[in-house]
């Protein structure tokens, strides 16, 4: 396996304690950053901003209250990796002279409303994604907590059939449950049926049950960004799906002894 890198911010959370501490210069720094996330989210390209945005409004307010930064080591293995309060470790900032910490509290009481104000167009454009996208299953349905099985997507703007395989289990130290994603197919569906490209692609041909794990397909009324938005958000919307089901069960299995 190859090793995890560590994901390089667009903008360093760090970034108004860098030379030179001067609140004109921060905040050209910054109206740039947010300018190109803005273009990126006009571009229904939500990740990595939408997750970075969150922790740099975040530092800001833990700046504001508590003067303590908010740093985190954690390896992104995905654009859409979310940061966990968990993950985060705090780290007092250099200590400044009085001209500095007066920049800095200007470049913090300037930065924290424009920060969040791109975070909520990005939250717009999330749930415009997400709401766009349709999760139906189509088959073994009964099989749903082996926590494996595909997922497919046909495009009919270039006629184009996508499959994936999912693998829900938990990932990094804090073993927070994830949907991993493997593609096993991209191409025109010509005369094949879905059981034919979903076993003849299969990399759990070698699994007696490979034929029974749950079928997923996603319908959009648009398109988007495969990986900054059209993955992620399908990720979420299988994982969402098979723990309601799991929870469900699990609460039928109480109530009845009760």
């Amino acid at each position: 396996m190859a090793r995890k890198k560590k994901m390089a911010f667009r903008l360093n959370p760090e970034w108004m304690f860098k030379e030179p501490i001067d609140f004109e210069y921060n905040k050209y720094t910054l109206l740039g950053y947010l300018q190109k996330c803005e273009n990126r989210f006009e571009k229904f390209e939500i990740y990595p901003d939408f997750v970075e945005l969150s922790l740099h409004f975040a530092n800001l307010q833990s700046l504001l209250k508590e003067n303590t930064l908010l740093l985190t080591e954690k390896k992104f293995e995905d654009p859409d990796d979310e940061i966990l309060l968990k993950e985060l470790y705090p780290k007092v900032p250099p200590k400044l002279n009085e001209e500095e910490q007066a920049e800095i509290d200007k470049t913090i009481k300037y930065s924290t409303t424009k920060v969040f104000d791109v975070f909520n167009i990005g939250k717009s454009i999330w749930n415009v994604v997400h709401d766009s996208m349709n999760l139906s299953i189509k088959k073994n349905k009964e099989n749903i907590e082996s926590t494996r099985g595909y997922s497919f997507y046909y495009s009919k703007e270039d006629e184009t059939l996508h499959v994936w395989e999912y693998t829900i289990k938990n990932a990094g130290k804090q073993q927070i449950s994830k949907t991993y994603l493997t593609k096993i197919y991209e191409g025109p569906t010509e005369d094949k049926t879905m059981n034919d490209v979903l076993y003849s692609n299969t990399t759990w041909k070698e699994t007696e049950e490979h034929k029974k794990f749950p079928v997923f397909e996603i319908k959009c009324s648009q398109k988007y960004p495969m990986q900054e938005a059209f993955i992620p958000m399908m990720r979420r919307k299988i994982m969402a799906y098979v723990f309601q089901i799991v929870n469900f069960k699990k609460t039928q299995v109480i109530d009845s002894v009760k």
